[in-house]
């Protein structure tokens, strides 16, 4: 999706702080700080298309990953970011500080723990990026969805032939318990790997 110049300001400026801060809270791996855009912001910015209705739960966020993309991009919708190490929460205040992000709530938090032991807000969307298998998540997440809510899981798909076309995307249906899932395959610019999106509606539609 194509940012405004003060969206594409914030982002760069993310960037920074990760670089900034990484070496001493290991924010990020060391091997992907050299290519921290487009292995993590332009692919946290591929579910944008896929955002309805007005919030976001990123959980595991880490570093505020995609969470704080898609704040930026979004600043219409509330996101709350859940991460269960203290110092990196306090990393993702410090960013929202920075950037002047006041659509961005986080905090502590093991959601695993958190789903088990408490009633939570029901999100529009919840989104999660190298945390688990959309099958794990499904059950632990889908009674933490609003009426018309979706699980979103990035995932990074390893092909043995990759097509030259950065801007190629191909969508496919699978099934969670039997329920449809949609996902989007799609490559990121600057990265040979193609990466993958999947989406679980609760009223099981794909839109």
């Amino acid at each position: 999706m194509a940012l405004s110049a003060p969206q594409g300001d914030r982002l760069c400026r993310y960037a920074e702080l990760i670089e900034k801060w990484n070496k001493g809270m290991n924010l990020v791996s060391r091997q992907d700080i050299g290519r921290l855009d487009a292995r993590h912001l332009l692919d946290s910015l591929a579910a944008v298309p896929w955002l309805t209705g007005d919030s976001v739960l990123d959980i595991g966020t880490g570093p505020g990953l995609p969470g704080i993309p898609l704040a930026i991009a979004r600043p219409d919708m509330t996101v709350t970011l859940w991460e269960r190490m203290t110092r990196r929460v306090r990393f993702l205040q410090l960013v929202c500080r920075e950037l002047g992000l006041t659509n961005v709530n986080a905090r502590v938090c093991d959601f695993e723990r958190e789903t088990s032991l408490h009633k939570t807000h029901a999100f529009t969307n919840i989104v999660a990026r190298a945390v688990a298998p959309i099958e794990q998540l499904w059950p632990i997440m889908r009674d933490h969805l609003s009426s018309n809510g979706r699980l979103i899981v990035y995932s990074r798909v390893i092909s043995e032939t990759e097509s030259g076309d950065e801007t190629s995307r191909t969508r496919e249906l699978c099934e969670v318990d039997g329920i449809a899932v949609e996902q989007l395959t799609y490559l990121v610019p600057g990265l040979q790997q193609s990466h993958r999106l999947q989406r679980l509606s609760v009223d099981s539609s794909i839109r």
